[in-house]
C-alpha cells in the first residue's frame, strides 16, 4: 500500500512539473514566434492574402515586443500588467480589423466572441483577486 501511495504522489508531483514547465515555455517565446504562429492561425481562419499576411505579422510582432516589455517592467504588479496588456489587445484587433475585408472582419469578430465566451471568467478566483 505504501509503495501504491508513493507512486502515486511520484505521478502527480511529475505532472505537475511538467505543466509548470509547459506554462513557462509559453511564456518564454519570442515576440517573432507568436506573431508568427498568430498570423498563421489567422490566416488559416479567414483566409489572408499575402498583402494581408505581411501587414498583420509587423504589427502583431511590434504589438508581441511591447507585450513582453510590459511583463519585464512591471513583473511584480499584476493589475498594472493585465492592464496595460488589455490595453494592447484592443489597439491590436482594432489594427488588425483594418486590414480585413467587411466578410474577415465580421468572422474575425466571431471568432474573437467564441474566444471571450471560452474564457468567461479568467483571472477569477486566483490570488490576489479575491
Amino acid at each position: 500500500m505504501k509503495n501504491l501511495l508513493a507512486s502515486v504522489l511520484i505521478l502527480f508531483a511529475t505532472i505537475t512539473i511538467s505543466h509548470a514547465q509547459d506554462r513557462g515555455r509559453m511564456q518564454q517565446r519570442n515576440p517573432e514566434d507568436m506573431a508568427k504562429m498568430q498570423t498563421e492561425r489567422l490566416t488559416k481562419e479567414l483566409n489572408l492574402s499575402q498583402s494581408q499576411q505581411d501587414s498583420i505579422y509587423k504589427y502583431v510582432l511590434a504589438t508581441a515586443t511591447e507585450q513582453r516589455k510590459v511583463f519585464q517592467e512591471n513583473n511584480n504588479d499584476r493589475q498594472v500588467t493585465m492592464k496595460a496588456m488589455q490595453e494592447l489587445r484592443q489597439k491590436q484587433d482594432l489594427k488588425i480589423k483594418s486590414f480585413l475585408n467587411e466578410e474577415q472582419t465580421k468572422k474575425y469578430e466571431e471568432i474573437q466572441k467564441q474566444r471571450m465566451q471560452q474564457r468567461p471568467n479568467r483571472g477569477e478566483g486566483r490570488r490576489g483577486n479575491n
